[in-house]
């Protein structure tokens, strides 16, 4: 009766959380969406890629793959199975036709995870990234819908360079949409990206506060030690740890230029910064790929990793650490196991994912959230 009673009030309690506030994030190609997106995260939002949750439902297995291998023909496939995106992209984006069809397949897949993402998740904040925001109904999802812009020649040199597409290619990727005036005409807010990173977080962050939003953050049990976002006051601080981890001059848009990259997390000792924790977080797997300082007498890893762990609740499903990082004896001890055991997501989203950043199941620890 005492397990009864208290699943009932469980129950009760998640039915009674309140809904978080959802941001949606739209624009063209190129226009700098996942910079905004990451910033927000840097933020502590619950981030959503609908271009990688698309990329997530035509893994093998999973519900879009077949039709789309029936669609656009089986020699699609690499060796191990999955769809060679490149070859895709070639066909649909010359074909308006033929990407509409493919749209069809994927899109009310990506609306209904991202809904009931939505519904579930314990967190107070989430963005979610679409280009098709509106064409989706997702925006009506959303409490506050931002448009991200940028001028076209910009974008063009960001295909060229940043996804080394050619000229005409990543004109043709441009021209595909529709202008940018219109998913401006809609939104609430607008972001330009055409200048720097420290305007562009300027503009997040001011637009963050506006709706009445707080950064997230947690605190240590003794209330010692906090963990929360890598705030620009405390960029003197940061700059002398990563110019004593790189060798290199850190400049304030460096670090803007990060934090648009990669998640930091900062954690604090009282007011003064301690140490940095630099992470890639997408598609429910968060990596740890650098700290600086290396160690902090004022944040032991029984410390600093519980704190992380609970940082990441409701963004991630399991932390992944190169064994460079811990010693065999601290993995353990945290709570980790052996990379090459079965993880909690889709086996080939995990081992793409840690390929994407230089490692092998065997060269890491995974720890379920």
């Amino acid at each position: 009766m005492r397990f009864f009673l208290d699943k009932a009030a469980m129950l009760y309690t998640y039915a009674m959380e309140p809904a978080p506030f959802v941001i949606g994030l739209t624009g063209n190609i190129a226009s700098g969406k996942s910079v905004v997106l990451q910033y927000l995260a840097n933020l502590g939002a619950l981030t959503i890629d609908a271009d990688l949750m698309a990329q997530e439902t035509y893994l093998p297995g999973n519900p879009a793959y077949e039709a789309i291998l029936a669609r656009f023909g089986s020699d699609l496939t690499f060796s191990d199975g999955q769809i060679n995106r490149s070859k895709l992209g070639r066909i649909v984006f010359r074909d308006p036709a033929a990407l509409a069809e493919l749209e069809a397949i994927i899109h009310p897949l990506v609306t209904k995870k991202i809904l009931e993402i939505i519904q579930t998740t314990h967190r107070d904040v989430v963005a979610v990234e679409a280009i098709k925001l509106f064409e989706s109904g997702i925006d009506k999802q959303c409490n506050a819908v931002w448009a991200i812009a940028a001028d076209d020649d910009v974008r063009l040199e960001r295909l060229m360079e940043g996804r080394g597409l050619d000229e005409n290619a990543a004109r043709q990727r441009i021209n595909s949409q529709s202008p940018q005036s219109e998913k401006i005409g809609l939104a609430d807010q607008v972001i330009y990206t055409d200048t720097n990173f420290s305007h562009t977080y300027e503009q997040t962050s001011k637009y963050f506060l506006a709706l009445g939003l707080s950064p997230f953050e947690v605190v240590s049990e003794n209330s010692e030690s906090r963990l929360s976002h890598l705030n620009p006051n405390s960029f003197g601080a940061a700059s002398a740890f990563m110019e004593e981890k790189t060798e290199q001059k850190w400049q304030p848009e460096d670090l803007y230029r990060l934090l648009g990259q990669r998640t930091v997390v900062a954690f604090y000792h009282g007011e003064q910064l301690v140490q940095m924790m630099i992470l890639r977080v997408e598609q429910g797997m968060g990596v740890y790929l650098a700290h600086a300082p290396f160690r902090s007498e004022q944040l032991p890893l029984k410390v600093s990793f519980p704190l992380l762990k609970q940082y990441l609740s409701g963004i991630a499903d399991m932390l992944i650490v190169a064994k460079d990082f811990i010693s065999p004896e601290e993995a353990k001890l945290l709570g980790f196991t052996y990379g090459d055991d079965e993880p909690p997501v889709h086996p080939i989203l995990y081992n793409n994912f840690l390929r994407k950043y230089g490692l092998m199941p065997g060269e890491v620890y995974f720890s379920k959230i």
